[in-house]
């Protein structure tokens, strides 16, 4: 297995949303078969003031993404859309030999459950640090319906709780996620911040913080991953996700 793909996307490999985009059937909407009403789950709730839904090409959503600055203010350099779209078949082949535990989180380990199609639109930013020890990404999904976005937050929320530890095997090598919930500080409106550390087969530890909204239809995904990643390291992420949703009318 290539886990280079596994250590750029972080817990997006994982935790697929942004990268994996949304634009499944909306059966399966929330990538997960644990339970909406967990005790512990947080549902998202809409802001009356929020934007309206509208479709943005991928050349906007770029174009949002290039003007994002990362934690040492310097602009992201924006992915193109074929190397964008080659990782994503990459990661996505990778996890369909995955076997998951407890089997109930498999949709939220493997993201199988939903997946970009012809009606969604895809930018992605990063940013990596000078030792590489530090990976800064934004992602921007649009062309999903609105309930169906609702819907994956939803059940994303509760299953930070429902499968925050699972284990799984790639191709004979094991791997385990730990996944908490964290206190969003982003200013934009329903934002959902977690932490996951992976440990990888080669016995080292990679963790990401990523924050999450939805905000005039697009589904905005900000993370740092790294090996020394931290939660002190959620305010940089979010504050790219409200740099985004600030430029998204």
């Amino acid at each position: 297995m290539n886990t280079s793909v596994v250590r750029f996307f972080g817990a997006s490999a994982l935790l697929v949303l942004g990268l994996s985009g949304c634009g499944g059937p909306a059966a399966p909407a929330g990538a997960g078969a644990s339970p909406e009403t967990s005790a512990a789950s947080v549902t998202p709730s809409p802001t009356p003031t929020e934007a309206a839904f509208t479709m943005l090409t991928s050349e906007e959503l770029a174009e949002i993404a290039g003007a994002v600055k990362d934690s040492g203010s310097v602009p992201l350099s924006v992915l193109p859309a074929d190397k964008v779209s080659q990782a994503l078949d990459q990661m996505m082949s990778l996890m369909t030999d995955v076997q998951v535990e407890p089997a109930e989180c498999n949709s939220i380990a493997t993201g199988t459950a939903i997946k970009p199609d012809s009606n969604t639109t895809m930018a992605v930013g990063a940013s990596t640090s000078s030792t590489a020890e530090l990976t800064q990404t934004l992602s921007l999904v649009s062309g999903v319906a609105k309930e169906q976005l609702d819907q994956t937050l939803a059940r994303r929320s509760s299953e930070i709780e429902d499968c925050s530890s699972i284990s799984m095997n790639i191709q004979g090598m094991s791997m385990t996620a730990e996944t908490t919930r964290l206190d969003s500080g982003a200013g934009t409106a329903g934002a959902i911040a977690m932490q996951t550390d992976v440990t990888l087969p080669t016995g080292g530890t990679q963790s990401t913080v990523m924050a999450f909204a939805v905000k005039g239809g697009v589904l905005i995904s900000a993370q740092a991953t790294g090996t020394g990643v931290t939660e002190s390291d959620l305010a940089a992420a979010e504050a790219m996700l409200d740099q985004a949703a600030a430029l998204i009318d």
